[in-house]
């Protein structure tokens, strides 16, 4: 008597089918996870190589030239300015236009770092002194060309950098 090979019944098929399923959707499914992962590790370090070489090569540059230029409107505003206002030869004159119109074109007389860093009572030595470690006092300057209206706010800047970005 030969033995026939009892046909699985449908219900256990169709759950070995499912276990199969399952396991193929787990592997896949843990596939995506890891391919998720690596790709956020790949971006945060990417942004981290990406900030860390804008903070090394370009902050110091720019914290200079605007530190400068913040320190070169000080200059020109409150202490320039009100000098120039105060004293007795543009009392004589009374007109700002009359004394500062011929510096439009050729601009008022350089003024080194290190001037403007002890103009004004010295208060914006204690600011700015930063600015010495990276740029040569006398060599860096800055030129005033006052602009029409000549009021304490006209006026644009020529710089000249002798820094050490």
């Amino acid at each position: 008597m030969t033995k026939v090979k009892a046909k699985p019944k449908a219900s256990a098929r169709a759950s070995a089918k499912s276990r199969q399923k399952n396991r193929t959707k787990s592997a896949s499914s843990s596939f995506s996870v890891r391919k998720l992962v690596l790709s956020i590790i790949l971006v945060v370090m990417v942004i981290i190589i990406i900030s860390t070489f804008y903070a090394f090569f370009f902050t110091k540059e720019q914290k200079i030239k605007s530190s400068l230029s913040a320190l070169a409107s000080d200059y020109y505003e409150n202490y320039f300015y009100e000098n120039m206002v105060n004293s007795e030869e543009f009392k004589k004159i009374n007109n700002t236009e009359t004394a500062l119109s011929k510096y439009h074109d050729k601009g008022l007389t350089p003024i080194s770092l290190n001037n403007l860093l002890l103009s004004n009572d010295q208060k914006n030595y204690e600011k700015y002194h930063f600015l010495t470690d990276y740029c040569d006092e006398e060599k860096t300057t800055v030129i005033f060309y006052p602009d029409p209206p000549y009021k304490r706010t006209s006026y644009h800047t020529e710089y000249t950098y002798t820094c050490n970005f």
